[in-house]
């Protein structure tokens, strides 16, 4: 006859193997959160730097559309055009949208297409030199010439 106690045998785990288990998978964890936590946590910052980048490019275009339409031939037309995009280091939330104006001026180039910087302010009113900005401070640069 065979003994009862050899009968009963159970299957499964242990408390002990169930404990190491767990511990192990914990350290893991640890581990895995130190090496990816920073991209998961940031991840949604180049859809933000999207949106914002979107929306400024929604204002250069309606400034381009607007400037497209009034067609400045002028000096009078060209500076009431400047005027109404903001003067340079101002927040302006206006018919264009929600920018900030970096540098609105006139410029002109030398004979190797450099810019040259107008320290007199004697630019020829021919070439309007526009760079915005949104919250993020990315700028965005565009020339507008008549």
């Amino acid at each position: 006859m065979r003994s009862m106690a050899a009968e009963s045998k159970t299957t499964g785990f242990t408390l002990v193997e169930v404990i190491i288990t767990l511990l192990v998978a914990v350290i893991l964890g640890a581990i895995m959160m130190q090496y990816s936590g920073s991209a998961l946590i940031q991840s949604s910052t180049p859809i933000k730097r999207l949106k914002i980048n979107t929306a400024l490019q929604a204002v250069a275009d309606q400034i381009i559309g607007a400037f497209r339409q009034a067609a400045p031939s002028d000096s009078a037309t060209w500076n009431i055009f400047q005027s109404g995009i903001g003067a340079a280091g101002t927040d302006q939330n206006n018919a264009y949208g929600e920018y900030r104006v970096l540098f609105n001026d006139f410029i002109q180039f030398d004979a190797a297409g450099n810019e040259i910087a107008d320290v007199y302010g004697t630019a020829p009113e021919d070439t309007l030199k526009v760079v915005i900005a949104g919250p993020n401070d990315d700028p965005l640069t565009f020339l507008l010439v008549r």
